[in-house]
């Protein structure tokens, strides 16, 4: 598993260019807690085989191969996938509030059954907070069922099930792109359970996601087909006038051993929309109220070499 430390056996500096969709709740355990930075000596001399797809010898990282190279690798298998991002602004005291806490999770047995789940945002903005409501998603096959909570009670849609395999690695894929564009790359081999992984990292100051981004830092741990496993990014800008501080991190668990359960909600959702082809209906709040909250339950720090 990915939430092992990784154990470092060779380590190449370079040298390049500049920074530049919603069903079910996870497992408790299905959190974003790093590992700790690994600290026992390398036990592995092999030569290190190829970069992965995007990752170059002249110190770059192309984000557009290396997402490319992630959603082939990623497609088709089952898996755990969370996200969090906070954004945090100054208090003028030399401390942070959040200003908005964003947590989503994909639990995918395969492309038409899977559980997706986006938790409530919290927005502060310095008079009151405002919030953005859960959605959750959930796909058994045939049909494909949302829940979306509303201040009258929890609304329902329902349509037919699609594969949604490579659209929902595409999610991942686009902070594969938004992220790694990096300059004075180092990329450390290592192994987790016999198999290789590198990984990859950089900081400076530069451009991200059409802002300047000040203290950049980012780490990933990639597969050798480009597989990005996980991701950890953090960084300040300023917006307003008012320093700002983003967090983000992704991981992948239980790759290829993912079953899903239908949320507690489903009865609900088919008695609102009369058995699930395009249609959507109000619900009464009930038991079933699946969100993500437990995915972001580990405050973000700055970034850690995942395991």
């Amino acid at each position: 598993m990915d939430g092992r430390a990784l154990v470092v056996v060779a380590l190449v500096t370079l040298a390049g260019c500049s920074v530049v969709a919603d069903g079910g709740g996870p497992d408790p355990t299905d959190t974003l807690t790093p590992a700790p930075i690994p600290t026992t000596a390398p036990t592995d001399t092999a030569a290190p085989s190829p970069l992965p797809p995007g990752v170059t010898t002249r110190g770059t990282v192309s984000p557009s191969a290396l997402a490319t190279a992630h959603v082939r690798a990623v497609t088709g298998r089952s898996y755990v996938w969370t996200e969090r991002r906070r954004t945090l602004t100054a208090t003028g005291d030399g401390n942070w509030t959040v200003a908005r806490n964003r947590t989503r999770s994909v639990r995918l047995e395969d492309g038409r059954t899977y559980r997706w789940s986006r938790s409530r945002r919290v927005i502060w903005t310095g008079l009151t907070l405002t919030y953005r409501p859960a959605l959750d998603r959930y796909s058994d096959g045939d049909t494909r069922y949302v829940r979306e909570g509303d201040t009258d009670g929890p609304v329902y849609r329902a349509r037919p099930a699609t594969n949604d395999s490579q659209a929902i690695a595409l999610v991942a894929a686009n902070r594969v792109q938004s992220y790694l564009s990096l300059r004075n790359v180092s990329v450390s081999v290592g192994r987790v359970d016999g198999e290789r992984r590198y990984w990859v990292e950089s900081g400076g100051d530069g451009v991200v996601d059409g802002e300047y981004a000040a203290n950049y830092s980012v780490g990933a741990v990639v597969t050798p087909e480009g597989f990005v496993r996980r991701l950890a990014v953090t960084y300040t800008t300023e917006r307003r006038g008012t320093p700002t501080r983003i967090e983000y991190e992704y991981a992948y668990r239980r790759v290829g051993n993912v079953s899903v359960s239908p949320p507690d909600w489903l009865p609900e959702a088919r008695a609102a929309v009369g058995g699930g082809s395009d249609s959507a209906a109000s619900g009464t709040t009930g038991a079933g109220t699946a969100t993500a909250t437990t995915a972001g339950t580990a405050l973000l720090a700055t970034p850690r070499r995942p395991g």
